[in-house]
């Protein structure tokens, strides 16, 4: 993968995860002022009411904690979705706002050509970019890809699904792709994100 390429899905990671750091840091706040006001009505309970209603406060103290539990895990579930899908909808603005960027666009597409050609077999192989980049890049692809994959013969095609950016380059054959569109490394983003907010939910949030 280029150096762009990495920088630019650095930075579109550390945003998505400072946005998640920001929600997640409300939802623990939330989780601790219950907990903090159901601690306080069993002293309460434990207090001023006598000792033969003792087990009968505990166990409403157990019920309402129960309870609670489940609507914060509730809570968790639907927070974790939002983030993600707020961190990725950010991603997506980035990623619209970098084919607007001609010349950084094509060096991203670039180092996209250039890292499928190093991890597929020798032989010809096949660019699909939507019509847009199709009509860019056809004055200069000869050029941009002898740079990015030296000695091998690779030839542009149409995309056969919508797809806003990036390039899916696949052998001659069909057999053997890499799927470098936006959607494509979006799909993969989005697991990771949720996979981080899920990890800070139940686990940082759970030690808090």
């Amino acid at each position: 993968m280029s150096q762009h390429s990495e920088k630019l899905e650095g930075l579109l990671a550390a945003q998505a995860m400072a946005l998640a750091d920001q929600h997640l840091r409300k939802a623990r706040e939330a989780s601790e002022q219950i907990e903090q006001e159901l601690q306080a009505k069993l002293r309460k309970l434990e207090e001023g009411e006598a000792q033969r209603y003792q087990l009968e406060a505990e166990r409403l103290c157990r019920q309402l904690l129960q309870a609670t539990k489940l609507r914060i895990d509730s809570e968790h579930d639907r927070l974790r979705w939002a983030l993600a899908q707020d961190a990725l909808h950010e991603v997506r603005k980035r990623l619209e706002q970098l084919t607007q960027d001609a010349p950084r666009y094509h060096t991203i597409l670039q180092g996209y050509l250039a890292e499928a050609a190093q991890v597929m077999p020798e032989g010809e192989l096949v660019a699909e970019l939507n019509p847009r980049d199709l009509d860019t890049l056809r004055p200069h692809w000869h050029e941009l890809a002898a740079q990015a994959a030296p000695g091998r013969k690779v030839e542009l095609a149409p995309l056969t699904e919508h797809a806003s950016g990036g390039m899916r380059v696949r052998s001659a054959d069909g057999r053997l792709r890499v799927d470098n569109t936006f959607e494509g490394r979006l799909a993969r983003l989005q697991d990771e994100v949720l996979g981080v907010i899920m990890d800070r939910l139940f686990n940082q949030g759970g030690a808090a």
